[in-house]
């Protein structure tokens, strides 16, 4: 029978602190190529990262794992596998666009652990900003509300949406539905694209945190008797790395100066690197020019992770506020980690290194001791069946891998 480790270790985290009989509310944050070797996640690296929120009110009254993975370091294969619960090679196909990255994403769309929450569990279930790269041409079954894209811009982002119109102010369809690549959705109710501008309260990071939180707000008010799964997903600290305009240049003192370079693989000899596969032993030794553009990266993914720390504090101070944070899990994680020059490689993501596949899972919530840390391996395919799991849905060995 497979064992799920993540539900394995929170289960033996909660079993002696009596959380409530009631269906627990979710909320999963997900970032988009955030390290954790490099200092941009948990553990902090001496002390100092970008996100001092967070540190306080998960890390530090939450738990963490300390060998948490991703399976596929890069962007659509990992997503894909989070939200099916399946490992690459069951979702995989040769016969697909080019940005799907092999992915056979109809597999994924017709059968999330999402549509297990609405159909199994009764939960409202809300998406709110990245999904997989090559969007749907409707919403995947589960999803009460959608406001999603494929990763977009951080200034001026477009999304798909359904059901989130008036939600916050602004948060109106552009009249045209060129976002459903196809789809037609001129009648179906709900259904709509929206066009943010310049301006700088429709930062992306931004939207996507005003507009979950005003979802949570809505279904607690209006049905504070049934769960609620939120899905939040913003684009940092991915490329191009812009800070929302209030964090541009912002560094503290106590922040390092550059990324990491205290280990043998930063602009390693091409001697130590010979023997390693791919391209790495054909890569440069990496100039002084060039260092400096990775420090500038390093500098500005931790600035766009600011916002993230704000969006984090901001939903869970929400949910104080509403009387519901004793009867919610709150999850943190990434998609995959980062590398800035580690095998001279200026910046990447889609090597099996630790540096891209290890990265940060937090866990707060119902039972879960403060400062713990749990050391069972997992990755984010196991999230599935966590998730399905706290809800109260009965194990399945056949549903997820």
């Amino acid at each position: 029978m497979k064992v799920f480790l993540p539900v394995a270790a929170l289960a033996s985290l909660v079993s002696c602190a009596g959380a409530s009989n009631d269906k627990p509310n979710i909320i999963w944050f997900v970032t988009d190529d955030q390290d954790q070797m490099l200092g941009g996640s948990f553990p902090q690296i001496n002390g100092a990262g970008p996100m001092a929120k967070t540190k306080e009110l998960m890390s530090e009254a939450g738990s963490m794992a300390e060998r948490f993975y991703i399976h596929t370091p890069i962007c659509n294969p990992s997503r894909s596998e989070l939200l099916s619960g399946r490992y690459f090679h069951n979702i995989k196909s040769s016969d697909v666009e080019e940005w799907m990255m092999h992915v056979n994403e109809s597999l994924v769309n017709s059968d999330t652990f999402v549509k297990d929450l609405k159909e199994k569990a009764g939960y409202n279930t809300g998406m709110f900003g990245k999904y997989m790269n090559i969007m749907p041409t409707s919403v995947p079954p589960g999803f009460d509300v959608w406001m999603a894209n494929g990763g977009g811009n951080y200034i001026a982002p477009e999304f798909q949406i359904m059901n989130v119109t008036g939600l916050v102010p602004g948060m109106q369809p552009s009249g045209d539905y060129d976002c459903w690549l196809g789809g037609n959705h001129t009648h179906d109710a709900g259904y709509g694209c929206f066009e943010g501008t310049t301006d700088p309260s429709n930062y992306s990071t931004s939207v996507i945190g005003n507009v979950s939180m005003a979802w949570i707000r809505k279904v607690v008010s209006e049905d504070p008797q049934t769960p609620f799964f939120a899905y939040i997903a913003p684009k940092a600290a991915h490329e191009p790395f812009n800070p929302a305009p209030w964090y541009e240049g912002v560094w503290s003192d106590d922040w390092p100066a550059t990324e990491p370079r205290d280990n043998p693989s930063w602009n390693s000899s091409a001697a130590a690197r010979a023997n390693k596969h791919g391209n790495i032993p054909t890569q440069p030794m990496i100039t002084d020019d060039a260092a400096t553009v990775i420090t500038d990266v390093f500098k500005n993914r931790w600035r766009t992770l600011l916002s993230v720390d704000d969006l984090i504090a901001d939903v869970i101070a929400l949910c104080d506020e509403l009387g519901v944070s004793n009867n919610t899990y709150f999850f943190y994680s990434s998609d995959h980690g980062f590398q800035l020059g580690q095998n001279n490689i200026l910046m990447d993501k889609r090597h099996v290194y630790e540096w891209n596949t290890r990265i940060h899972l937090l866990a707060r919530g119902p039972g879960i001791p403060a400062g713990h840390t749990w050391n069972q391996p997992a990755t984010q395919v196991d999230m599935a069946a966590t998730f399905t799991g706290l809800a109260g849905i009965p194990s399945d060995p056949d549903r997820f891998d």
